[in-house]
């Protein structure tokens, strides 16, 4: 099979399109013909060494996938069937024509996504729908998605929308109303707008880590919730009466049954910015590390 892999850590130029054996299903897990692999910033951070496992090279890459059935298990989905879902973390393995995934890891495919569609679901829709749970949000709360135009933000403004709160979300000026369509109540210019100044939130999530977690602490109500994605709880910052703590996702094939069905209900819409194919998996991770991607990148295989 066809296979991006990788065998030492670097830029994009260490991503090699090979022919690998077919991985073997073990006991609990299906064999997905894969039609399109999502690409994450995960994705490119481990190529560059920021998330390792303990596996030796040739390495695959790659955790987000949209295929068919092609060997299953008792009370799994069935041969032939189209499904998507996620790979557990750290062990990537998405860039390829054949992977392998826990059965409890996928669902069926929503009806009304293409296969590169369905692709850029999963990680990026778990993490917001994970870091929502983790703070227990609710209708009428004050919720604050950083980066609301991204992979992760996108799905956020709209699952925090659907649950009833009120929705403020950071973009770039071009993306402003991309976040107003998605839900959001208050899209705020990340680059002129002092959020210090609003009403403080119940929760905030924060995809992008470093100066936007640490700035976020203060636009909290005491007894409010920091969940961050991108990097651990920075205790040097931390403030008292906040509750913080990082969300690390897990794959849930329950969940994403859950997500599909509101897809497929027109709650949620899925943005692709731009679908590459497999031998162009370095150009995708260039264009995925400027961080200005608009919703999810995927791989067409």
């Amino acid at each position: 099979m066809r296979a991006v892999v990788f065998s030492r850590y670097g830029d994009e130029s260490v991503l090699d399109l090979t022919e690998r054996p077919a991985p073997a299903p073990a006991d609990g897990e299906i064999l997905v013909e894969v039609k399109a692999a999502g690409v994450n910033p995960v994705d490119w951070k481990h190529r560059e060494g920021a998330v390792r496992n303990d596996r030796p090279f040739p390495l695959g890459m790659g955790w987000d996938v949209a295929g068919v059935v092609r060997s299953t298990v008792p009370g799994g989905p069935a041969v032939g069937g189209a499904v998507y879902g996620m790979l557990p973390l750290p062990y990537g393995g998405a860039y390829q024509e054949l992977a392998v995934l826990p059965a409890s890891a996928v669902a069926p495919k929503p009806a009304r996504l293409s296969y590169a569609e369905a692709a850029a679901v999963p990680l990026a829709a778990l993490t917001a729908w994970q870091a929502l749970e983790a703070a227990g949000a609710r209708a009428g709360q004050r919720v604050l998605v950083h980066a609301g135009a991204g992979g992760v933000g996108h799905f956020a403004v709209q699952f925090a929308r659907h649950l009833g709160a009120h929705v403020t979300a950071t973009a770039s000026a071009r993306n402003l109303d991309f976040v107003r369509r998605l839900g959001a109540d208050e899209p705020v210019d990340r680059a002129t707008t002092d959020l210090a100044a609003a009403d403080p939130f119940d929760i905030v999530l924060d995809t992008v880590g470093g100066p936007v977690q640490h700035a976020s602490w203060r636009l909290l109500r005491p007894g409010g919730s920091l969940i961050t994605l991108p990097e651990p709880v920075d205790e040097a910052h931390r403030l008292p009466g906040i509750a913080a703590r990082r969300v690390i996702v897990t794959p849930d094939g329950q969940v994403l049954r859950r997500i599909g069905a509101l897809i497929d209900a027109g709650v949620v819409d899925v943005e692709v910015q731009a679908v590459f194919p497999l031998e162009k998996a370095a150009q995708a991770h260039r264009v995925s590390s400027t961080g200005r991607v608009r919703g999810k990148l995927a791989l067409r295989l």
